[in-house]
C-alpha cells in the first residue's frame, strides 16, 4: 500500500474502527457460545454414540449387497442395470455401449476376468 498522508489517515481509521467494533463482537460471541453449550447438553441426551468400526462393518454390509442411488433405485454392481433392467440416469448412452461390450467380452471369456 502507499504511504501517502491520505492512506495512512485511512489506515488509522479502519484501526480504530476495528477496535470499536471489536468489543461488540466479543459479546456476540460469547453469547452465541453460551447457547451452543446449552444446545451442546441438550443433544447429548438425544444423541447415541456408536464407534468408527461399527459404522464401517454397517457401511461395508450395505455396499456388498447392492447400490443405491439417490432416488433410491437400486442397481447391480456389475450390470449396473436396475431391477427392471435399466442403466442409472446419469450413465449417457455413450456409456452404455461401452459397458454392454466389456459385458460381451466377459461372457466370451469365462476364464479372464475383466477389472470394472
Amino acid at each position: 500500500m502507499a504511504k501517502s498522508l491520505r492512506s495512512k489517515h485511512r489506515r488509522k481509521m479502519r484501526n480504530i474502527k476495528r477496535q470499536h467494533f471489536a468489543k461488540r463482537e466479543l459479546d456476540t460471541l460469547k453469547k452465541i457460545a453460551a447457547k451452543d453449550a446449552e444446545d451442546l447438553k441438550e443433544i447429548q441426551d438425544v444423541v447415541t454414540m456408536r464407534s468408527a468400526d461399527e459404522v464401517k462393518a454397517e457401511a461395508k454390509k450395505k455396499a456388498e449387497a447392492m447400490e443405491v442411488d439417490k432416488q433410491g433405485k437400486v442397481y447391480n454392481k456389475k450390470t449396473k442395470q436396475d431391477e427392471h433392467g435399466h442403466y442409472p440416469q446419469w450413465m449417457n448412452q455413450r456409456a452404455v455401449k461401452k459397458h454392454k461390450k466389456k459385458l460381451a467380452k466377459a461372457k466370451k471369456k469365462p476364464g479372464k476376468k475383466i477389472k470394472w
